[in-house]
C-alpha cells in the first residue's frame, strides 16, 4: 500500500484526514511538533534526513501557525513556508523513478491579505507561488505537487482569532483534500 508521509500530524485537518486514510489502507508516516519543530535551526536537515529515509508516495504538510503583525517573520515563515521549499528543493536535486506526490496545504488568504494577519497571508501566498513554480519545475516527470485552499473551518488555529462567520463543516473540507490524495 502507499505510504503517505505527514508533517503537522496533530492539526485539526490532519487529525480528520489520517482517519479517512487509515481506513483506505494507507501506511501513516506521522511527524508533529514534537518530533520536527520547524523552528529549529536543523529542521531543514532533518526533513531531507526523513524524506530519504522514509521515502513516501504522497507528502502533506499541514504544519502552520497564524502569524500576526508583532511575530517574527521567521517563525511565521519557517513554518508555514520554508518546510514546503525544502521538500520541492530535495525533489528537485533526484531523478525520481517511482511516483510522488506532495501536497501543500495553503489558505484562501493567499489570494487576500488579512489587515492584522499579514504574514500570514503572505506566507501562504508565497506557498502558493511556490506551488506553481513547482508544478512547472516537475511537469513530464514522476512528482506531482498540487496545494489544497481549504475553505474556513472551525480549528485551533481559526479559534485563535476569536472569529465569527460562515465555516464550512471539517467533514466536508476533508473529502475535498482526499480528492486530491486518492
Amino acid at each position: 500500500m502507499k505510504s503517505v508521509l505527514i508533517f503537522g500530524s496533530n492539526s485539526d485537518l490532519a487529525k480528520r484526514t489520517k482517519i479517512f486514510l487509515k481506513k483506505k489502507g494507507f501506511t501513516l508516516l506521522e511527524y508533529n511538533k514534537k518530533k520536527l519543530d520547524f523552528l529549529k535551526i536543523n529542521s531543514s536537515k532533518k526533513i531531507k534526513k526523513i524524506l530519504i529515509k522514509e521515502n513516501p508516495d504522497i507528502i502533506l504538510n499541514f504544519a502552520a501557525v497564524l502569524g500576526s503583525n508583532s511575530d517574527d517573520y521567521k517563525d511565521v515563515y519557517n513554518v508555514n513556508f520554508l518546510p514546503n521549499w525544502e521538500i520541492v528543493k530535495h525533489y528537485m536535486s533526484l531523478n525520481v523513478s517511482k511516483n510522488v506526490k506532495i501536497i501543500f496545504i495553503g489558505s484562501t488568504s493567499f489570494k487576500k491579505g488579512k489587515g492584522n494577519y499579514i504574514l500570514y497571508s503572505s506566507s501562504k501566498a508565497a506557498l502558493h507561488n511556490l506551488y506553481q513554480g513547482a508544478k512547472e519545475k516537475f511537469k513530464n516527470t514522476n512528482v506531482k505537487v498540487t496545494i489544497f485552499h481549504p475553505q474556513r473551518f472551525k480549528s485551533k488555529l481559526i479559534n485563535k482569532l476569536n472569529n465569527k462567520g460562515k465555516f464550512q463543516n471539517i467533514n466536508i473540507v476533508v473529502n475535498d483534500l482526499l480528492i486530491k490524495i486518492l
